[in-house]
């Protein structure tokens, strides 16, 4: 079922919902920066088929969202909690008023929930690879990678193309240009967006929110991006009502010997799935 929904700010964003047959609750996938919507298909699919509506949908100037040229775009980074992840939260609830509302956050999609002006409105959520994305505790290559997109690729493409072309070198969506800029600054302080400078900058990065809702986070030990470090230095900010779940998977026990930073909305991974079920199916006793 396809869906259109309004942002505060009076943006349009589209996306879809995977229905399931007696459903006991609603799980808004919230995806990676610049990844596209169609990747979790298969993962919202599962969902349903296990008792969930999943509404799958993207941020504004990306995918079904962008809407045009991203040329000069002044999208920001913080767009997506400000406005648009509160907005897909609104509709969901407006879709299905009388089931519990759950998010499964993926990276960045986990890491904004708490700028959300409603985000204790969800019933719990499931955060995968959400962690700062931090330059230095990276691998070395894949720090070497990440620097060289961010400080060589990202300002030749924003001076000549006015974004960055990113889905030209498959690398990811093309990106706009000012949240590309926010996400390279943010990625050279370990403390990420939560740093004083930043804030100081940026007075709504203060607004981060205490969480109310049970929360479990899932990582794996080679994930590039959400390092060890990179997870505890993201989490150690963020305030709970009750203390946040880790379980961190050795890569090496899973069915392919790999999961990184994308493999675990992979189908080859599906124990992850079943655990991330697991815990959503534990949120929905406790909301009962």
């Amino acid at each position: 079922m396809d869906i259109q929904f309004v942002t505060e700010d009076n943006v349009t964003l589209k996306g879809q919902v995977v229905e399931a047959e007696n459903a006991k609750g609603a799980v808004i996938i919230n995806p990676g920066t610049a990844t596209k919507t169609s990747f979790y298909l298969s993962f919202a699919q599962f969902l349903a088929a296990n008792g969930y509506h999943a509404v799958l949908w993207n941020y504004r100037g990306f995918c079904e969202n962008r809407g045009g040229s991203l040329a000069r775009s002044d999208i920001s980074y913080t767009d997506l909690g400000r406005w648009d992840i509160p907005a897909v939260i609104n509709k969901t609830k407006a879709l299905y008023p009388q089931l519990p509302v759950y998010c499964v956050g993926h990276s960045a999609g986990g890491q904004h929930v708490g700028f959300a002006a409603n985000c204790n409105e969800l019933s719990g959520m499931v955060g995968v690879a959400v962690s700062t994305g931090y330059f230095g505790t990276m691998p070395l290559a894949y720090r070497l990678r990440a620097h060289l997109f961010f400080k060589a690729i990202t300002p030749v493409s924003n001076a000549l193309f006015g974004y960055v072309r990113a889905k030209d070198l498959n690398l990811m969506e093309d990106l706009p240009p000012k949240l590309a800029r926010e996400w390279a600054r943010w990625c050279t302080n370990e403390d990420f967006f939560f740093a004083p400078k930043f804030a100081r900058k940026d007075p709504f990065l203060r607004t981060y929110r205490t969480l109310e809702f049970p929360v479990h986070v899932y990582t794996a030990s080679d994930d590039e991006i959400s390092t060890e470090g990179n997870t505890k230095n993201f989490w150690k900010h963020i305030s709970t009502k009750e203390p946040v779940k880790f379980t961190r998977y050795n890569a090496a026990d899973m069915p392919r010997k790999s999961v990184g930073h994308f493999g675990y909305f992979r189908s080859a991974n599906e124990p992850i799935w079943q655990d991330i079920l697991a815990s959503l199916n534990s949120f929905n006793e406790r909301a009962a």
